[in-house]
């Protein structure tokens, strides 16, 4: 049997190894599906966005938030063609992003979609994700 001197003289040794070990950059391996993780995925920082990006999206969280419930919802795509335009703002930019929600705008019909469709609350939506 180990006697209680010897266990904690093994285990200060191991305390002090993984100490040592920590400060020279060894990783214990986690998982992907850990909190420590995902806490490294969240640190990443979305670029700022500039003035017409910021109007863009206030106008549209405007349309999004009061013209939209007053009149219905319309789109016949799923993600909303206002929410469209304002992934592809914050994606590519103002002027692609606009590009981008004013074709959607025209694409905007009742006609039958070749494509892939969702169901969403009993109806079938044309499911047309930004690319990327």
């Amino acid at each position: 049997m180990i006697s209680f001197r010897s266990s904690l003289l093994i285990t200060l040794f191991s305390l002090a190894a993984h100490v040592q070990a920590a400060s020279v950059g060894y990783h214990t391996p986690w998982g992907k599906g850990s909190r420590l993780a995902k806490n490294e995925k969240q640190q990443t920082s979305k670029k700022p966005l500039t003035v017409p990006e910021r109007v863009a999206k206030t106008v549209i969280l405007f349309h999004q938030k009061v013209l939209s419930p007053t009149d219905g919802p319309r789109s016949h795509y799923r993600p909303s063609s206002s929410e469209y335009m304002k992934q592809a703002i914050e994606r590519h930019g103002f002027m692609m992003g606009y590009l981008m929600g004013c074709d959607r705008l025209l694409r905007e019909n009742k006609d039958r979609w070749v494509y892939k469709s969702t169901l969403y609350c009993d109806a079938e939506y044309k499911y047309d994700p930004i690319p990327k």
